[in-house]
């Protein structure tokens, strides 16, 4: 064993992996009074009340209003809710908005105040959770499932950062790939990079480990081979179960790590630029490959010759051609974003502590000029 190993692994999360696993519900919810968190279209679509069915309680609420990069006001408005029914289980069902918005919910509702007495410039400290939370993803990209970590938006600020707690871990992670079925081919795409964004960030990370790496190597492999199948064709079974499994586990390895400079930048684009979070995280992807081979050589060249590129430019341009295949954007000026936008984009990613866990000398500077080789 190497002697200078030194590191620490904690998932407490249980996971479900299993074509109709919603079906598991009723043996695992544990409690009477439910609120289920989604958005509209899950909603709407039904897809809501099939998993409030199988829960086997008639105490069931539905707070259906969570917009993409959740706002507090949105988080306030479902602890509200959560608070006047008593609820004892949370299930948040999504995406990552859903799925964060149903951490904090889950922490908030037996206890008082707002999130903005905790989140961003808040001296409140969450202290315990009493009520059970479950997360089940509808998307296999965010991983929001398996980590401790919420994002939300601050719109009276401007700003959206990450918001970390022992008590955001999900008791239960329940991933049905059937519930991704359906998927449209432009969110199968934007989830999957992300999912591809989490693995390798968490793969070059400073604060990278053996079991994260082994974790985020296999998702990468598994997106690689997998997404465009499942973009191509939506009812491709194994290509849908492979992305819910690669999601997953790229979601715990960065739960051990955190995420790097990619999502550092992506907060800005998505406030100012109204962009989801994956094409937000995706955009920069191959520039930020090039980067990190600077601290990282050996472990890049690792996946050099695992994926069969021919150099670290390849691995780049192969990347950025696999988004142009499936419609992502790898232009900031596609999304909208100017010359004369870069410095705030700059400004608000190096307020990020992710930052600093990119493997490269992250000034701003340097930071600038990477945003404006793919302007």
């Amino acid at each position: 064993m190497n002697k200078g190993l030194n590191f620490k692994y904690f998932m407490p999360t249980q996971l479900v992996l299993e074509n109709g696993a919603i079906k598991q519900l009723s043996t695992l919810v544990k409690g009477k009074k439910v609120l289920i968190v989604c958005d509209p279209f899950i909603y709407q679509s039904g897809l809501a009340q099939k998993v409030a069915d199988k829960i086997g309680t008639d105490e069931v609420a539905f707070f259906s209003k969570i917009e993409p990069n959740p706002s507090c006001d949105t988080v306030d408005n479902a602890t509200v809710m959560g608070r006047e029914m008593k609820a004892d289980v949370v299930i948040g069902i999504g995406g990552g908005s859903s799925m964060d918005t149903s951490k904090m919910v889950s922490c908030l509702v037996d206890d008082i105040g707002s999130i903005h007495d905790y989140y961003s410039g808040g001296t409140r400290e969450i202290t315990g959770r009493k009520t059970q939370l479950i997360c089940i993803p509808t998307t296999a990209g965010t991983g929001s499932e398996v980590t401790n970590i919420g994002v939300y938006t601050n719109k009276e600020k401007g700003i959206k950062m990450p918001f970390a707690s022992p008590y955001f871990w999900p008791d239960i992670a329940l991933i049905d790939p059937e519930l991704t079925y359906t998927l449209p081919a432009g969110f199968t795409a934007s989830t999957g990079m992300d999912a591809f964004c989490h693995a390798i960030e968490s793969y070059w990370n400073i604060n990278a480990n053996p079991i994260s790496d082994a974790l985020a190597v296999s998702a990468m492999e598994l997106i690689l081979n997998n997404i465009k199948k499942a973009y191509d064709h939506p009812k491709d079974i194994e290509a849908r179960q492979n992305m819910s499994l690669a999601s997953m586990m790229a979601g715990v390895a960065f739960s051990q790590t955190k995420t790097t400079g990619i999502h550092a930048l992506s907060f800005p684009l998505t406030t100012d630029f109204g962009q989801s979070h994956g094409v937000a995280c995706a955009i920069t992807l191959p520039a930020f490959i090039k980067l990190s081979y600077e601290g990282a050589k050996d472990k890049l060249d690792v996946l050099i010759k695992r994926f069969n590129y021919k150099d670290i430019n390849d691995f780049s341009n192969s990347i950025e051609s696999l988004m142009n295949d499936m419609g992502v954007p790898t232009r900031l000026s596609q999304i909208g974003v100017k010359e004369s936008d870069l410095d705030r984009i700059t400004d608000i990613g190096m307020m990020a502590p992710l930052i600093d866990f990119t493997p490269a000398n992250m000034t701003k500077e340097v930071v600038h000029h990477l945003l404006k080789s793919i302007l």
